[in-house]
């Protein structure tokens, strides 16, 4: 073979190469706050009398992630919001600041995050959340554009007005969350005109899912702040893609769900609603889309009782709720991630909660 003829030859071979895997345009991430596999085992039982029945047990790709922080083995919100937004594990009670950083304390740098990542490049971002009365400022879901190091919960309204004075892009596009009577009363207390803030950084302020839902389909960017955590996952999820998928650069989507209530009824039921919400969007969206689904920590539920009625399998799945044995504690085991769409492939065996910001900056083709 002469020399122009294997020039040719590896010419082509580097033309026709494929990347190790498929490249998103857009990805979607959701959070199970709680979210671990016992409680999806639960939810499967209850809601279809059989395991692994959920959409999201049927994802192709699953990992177990580690969810403890620098010092200690059972995270809380801030520091399991920390992980999966920046790759960087910090301590508990900080939110996107680095592992050098004390609660109420020692100062440090800020951790850019996954949504400041994606805002510097051009790329549509988004956060939806249902989760009780901090909503878009819990620090689960805060961790994608703030930074804090003192109690998140004395601090909604200084979290939420750090989303309108980001340090890179011009702030998420479509924000869509619960806390709104806990955020403005806090915000008034600084002598801040809230919805006239929202406004001047080129918002639409809404109140209500049903305002999002009659607002001109070509508005993309808008901030709705609800009262209602049982608002419809599955409209929002709908109003906001539609939106975001306007930027030709593709969009990056965070949501947030409760998924450790206070009864095991309530809880199964929940995760058995977000499921529905997310089989509607990731079937619509198979193609373009990298989608994760999360549990940020395992909380400790489980279904016990070898020799009761309830756990027998001839027994409607129902009953199941009897024997769930339910306790309001985070745990140090390790929590599910899942994944299906462009990109999924690479998420797989034992991993760190920090792997989740690693996969969702691959799926957008960033880098640090």
């Amino acid at each position: 073979m002469n020399r122009h003829n294997r020039a040719l030859l590896i010419l082509s071979a580097v033309l026709f190469v494929q990347p190790a895997f498929p490249q998103a345009k857009n990805v979607i991430l959701f959070i199970g706050n709680g979210a671990g596999a016992p409680s999806l085992n639960a939810a499967s039982i209850y809601g279809y009398g059989k395991p692994q029945a959920l959409y999201i047990q049927k994802m192709p790709h699953v990992a177990l992630a580690d969810t403890s922080t620098t010092r200690e083995w059972v995270t809380d919100g801030p520091a399991s919001g920390t992980a999966w937004a920046t790759g960087v594990k910090s301590h508990q009670g900080i939110v996107s600041k680095g592992p050098n950083v004390e609660r109420d304390g020692k100062e440090g740098g800020d951790l850019k995050t996954i949504v400041e990542y994606a805002e510097e490049k051009g790329i549509s971002t988004g956060l939806i959340t249902s989760l009780g009365s901090a909503g878009i400022a819990d620090p689960v879901i805060s961790a994608a554009y703030a930074h804090l190091n003192k109690p998140p919960k004395r601090s909604s309204g200084e979290i939420f007005l750090q989303l309108l004075n980001m340090k890179y892009g011009n702030g998420p596009d479509v924000v869509i969350g619960t806390g709104r009577a806990l955020i403005l009363a806090q915000v008034r207390k600084e002598g801040v005109d809230l919805p006239a803030e929202i406004r001047k950084r080129g918002y639409t302020y809404l109140d209500s899912l049903g305002a999002v839902s009659k607002l001109d389909p070509q508005n993309s960017r808008l901030i709705a702040l609800l009262d209602d955590t049982e608002f419809d996952m599955g409209e929002a999820l709908h109003q906001a893609v539609s939106r975001l998928s306007r930027n030709s650069k593709g969009f990056l989507l965070i949501v947030l769900a409760d998924c450790h209530a206070s009864s095991p009824k309530k809880t199964v039921t929940e995760i058995i609603d977000y499921d529905n919400a997310i089989r509607g969007i990731a079937e619509e969206r198979k193609n373009d889309t990298l989608v994760m689904f999360a549990g940020n920590y395992s909380f400790d539920l489980h279904v016990v009782g070898e020799n009761l009625k309830e756990t027998q399998k001839s027994s409607d799945g129902r009953e199941i709720e009897n024997a769930i044995y339910l306790e309001d504690q985070h745990t140090a085991e390790e929590a599910p991630v899942l994944a299906t769409g462009p990109g999924s492939e690479r998420l797989r065996g034992y991993i760190s909660n920090t792997d989740i910001f690693e996969m969702m900056m691959g799926g957008l083709g960033l880098k640090r």
